[in-house]
């Protein structure tokens, strides 16, 4: 599945690419084949610095939607490390708490580690929903957690078990909450446009020299690629594609 992902996303890109290399094309073609410069040549007095006009929305817009992905990303990455550093802890506590030693709580974490890494990240990734064998596991450790709890009474020990839990359970729900990103459809349609606007004011801009109309338009198309690209390798889930969270935090808990 996370083949399939990185196929869909790398599907997307292309066509992006594909959009904006035949509209830079078609652009050039217009303002510099002789019998279609006299369609635009008394729009003939484009300044440069018109040019910045539409080539700072693209950047705000493109920035804006960039930090709304990326703050979303952030936050799962933190989860990810706050529960598989929770469930360390839980771990370490029990090496170190003689009592415990013999319990199955060490054993009931390395489990769910184990079943988030193979079975939940599959779920996460194919269907963007958490996986009952995982959930299962899950329960298992909290029952272990408060049997331990209880077990230790009223004690620093205790204390600290119970709130390295809690702050597992929260990460877990956060993870969880994070496992897609909705991302409004007219975002998109703004950002490709103004995208195509900035090829179009370099066209004009440039409309006397049609040599530097083509080296502008290859660089302000390449330009304005790349962040969209880029936007477009996050949307789809946090836990899939080519720039996923990896899983790797829980395997130091197998260790």
């Amino acid at each position: 599945m996370q083949n399939l992902a990185e196929q869909f996303e790398f599907l997307v890109i292309i066509s992006l690419i594909t959009f904006f290399t035949l509209s830079a094309i078609l652009i050039a073609w217009i303002f510099t084949n002789p019998r279609k410069r006299n369609l635009v040549m008394p729009l003939e007095g484009f300044v440069a610095p018109f040019f910045s006009l539409p080539a700072v929305l693209f950047s705000l817009i493109a920035a804006l939607m960039a930090t709304s992905v990326w703050e979303n990303y952030t936050i799962a990455t933190k989860a990810v490390r706050s529960e598989s550093q929770s469930i360390m802890n839980i771990v370490s506590l029990t090496d170190s708490i003689p009592s415990l030693k013999n319990s199955q709580l060490k054993e009931a974490s390395k489990k769910y580690a184990r079943s988030i890494i193979d079975d939940e990240w599959n779920t996460l990734s194919s269907h963007q929903e958490h996986s009952p064998a995982t959930q299962k596991y899950f329960e298992e450790l909290r029952s272990q957690v408060f049997l331990a709890v209880n077990a230790l009474e009223n004690t620093a020990e205790s204390r600290a078990l119970f709130n390295a839990f809690q702050t597992a359970n929260s990460a877990r729900e956060t993870r969880l909450a994070f496992v897609s990103f909705d991302i409004h459809p007219i975002r998109w349609y703004a950002i490709l446009f103004l995208a195509l606007l900035v090829q179009i004011t370099v066209g004009f801009v440039h409309l006397s020299k049609p040599k530097a109309l083509i080296a502008a338009l290859a660089i302000a198309t390449a330009t304005v690629l790349v962040p969209i690209c880029m936007i477009a390798f996050t949307l789809s889930s946090p836990y899939q594609g080519v720039i996923s969270i990896s899983n790797s935090p829980y395997l130091e808990i197998l260790k």
